[in-house]
């Protein structure tokens, strides 16, 4: 059975470059109005229990695909059919009274979502202490920050116990210890069989929450397919179509994170540190990590690619099956690798903390270039072991 299943959806905006040609085109029933097509025939399904990632450039149509399944609008052509009760956090704000307290906006958009006065009534402190807005609750919401806004729009949609839990960019809105807050959550709804719908520009968050993933493209599916195979040809399409990075690592925030990654080393089989190794020689990368605050778990990240961007080769603690790494204080994690069969070249490595489960990053930090140096002739990225055989033919 599926949760979600869109059906050919269409829409279009009218938009007027004037207020006044609206009058005008009620009056003369000519058009004075340019058609825009957000959404051209989007169509796709979702299991119930699975999760759905959609990517895709700003203007692609993500925001108009959500309210279509939300609710709030409504598709010029195409139909779709939703299992169940369906919660959503879209723009910040929306659903919300400004007049009205966070308490009345509790049991407005409750109401809103189909629960009665007594549901609502049970889950109001539940929804109030994990907004933790205790103190500013009775207050109008117009005079709440962004991230108060978020904090009580996520706790209400999430604490309905919503069969759809559909999710936009909001959640880059607030606190990293909120943002983790929410993460924990959704893990929670995935696991107890719900369905969630999440869009964002964070592929480390999409391809870690997503069964599968929804690209579009000028309004149109460019792919649907798993979200590892869908994610990884989505950022290889923006790498060929943004300019190179700048090397060298990322500069820092003013607002240091849970975790800092202060060095990424590379060394030898000595663990001496090396500008360049030769092909098939022991390469360690080494991080140092520091703990701000709390001891907290989370897990490690280590890759290295091209200086044009080009990913060669990454993995976690977690893919490889690792328990979440207890950070405290300071600490030094190396990865090893036993050959490199890299061809020759110039490489950078690089490192990042996630929460522990993964899904929320936290640092991350380059290496200085390193070479890899080798005399054999080579095309393409790695060296293989091969041989030739010749039947009929003539050589030399």
């Amino acid at each position: 059975m599926y949760a979600v299943n869109a059906d050919h959806l269409t829409k279009r905006y009218r938009i007027y470059l004037r207020p006044f040609d609206r009058l005008k085109e009620a009056v003369l029933r000519r058009p004075f109005h340019e058609s825009v097509e957000a959404l051209s025939d989007v169509s796709f399904q979702v299991p119930t229990g699975d999760s759905l990632g959609i990517i895709g450039e700003n203007g692609a149509g993500k925001s108009t695909l959500l309210k279509i399944l939300a609710g709030t609008v409504r598709p010029t052509q195409g139909n779709f059919l939703r299992q169940g009760r369906v919660a959503a956090l879209l723009e910040l704000g929306s659903g919300f009274h400004p007049e009205f307290s966070g308490r009345q906006n509790i049991y407005l958009n409750a109401a809103l979502l189909g629960l009665g006065e007594a549901e609502i009534k049970e889950q109001e402190e539940t929804i109030i202490r994990f907004a933790e807005l205790e103190s500013v609750i009775d207050r109008p919401v117009k005079t709440y920050s962004s991230g108060m806004y978020v904090r009580l729009g996520f706790s209400i949609a999430t604490s309905v116990h919503p069969d759809v839990l559909i999710i936009d960019e909001a959640l880059s809105v607030g606190d990293q210890r909120f943002q983790q807050k929410c993460v924990d959550r959704m893990v929670g709804f995935g696991k107890s069989g719900k369905t969630i719908i999440f869009c964002s520009h964070s592929m480390y968050l999409v391809n870690e929450l997503c069964t599968d993933t929804l690209w579009l493209d000028r309004g149109r599916v460019r792919e649907w397919d798993k979200t590892a195979k869908v994610v990884s040809e989505y950022l290889a399409y923006m790498e060929r179509k943004e300019e190179l990075p700048e090397t060298g690592p990322p500069a820092k925030n003013t607002s240091l994170p849970d975790v800092v990654i202060d060095e990424v080393r590379v060394l030898n089989k000595d663990r001496k540190p090396v500008e360049s190794i030769r092909q098939f020689e022991t390469l360690v990368f080494q991080v140092k990590t520091r703990c701000i605050g709390l001891p907290m778990k989370g897990h490690l990240g280590i890759g290295f690619e091209r200086m044009d961007g080009q990913r060669i080769f990454a993995t976690t603690t977690k893919v490889s099956g690792t328990g979440p790494i207890e950070f405290s204080g300071t600490q030094t994690i190396e990865l090893v690798i036993p050959s490199i069969p890299v061809v020759g070249g110039k490489y950078r490595a690089k490192a990042r903390v996630g929460d522990e489960h993964a899904l929320r990053l936290i640092h991350e930090w380059d290496s200085e270039p390193f070479g890899i140096d080798s005399e054999r002739p080579e095309i393409g990225m790695v060296w293989m072991n091969h041989h030739w055989r010749f039947y009929d033919a003539t050589v030399g």
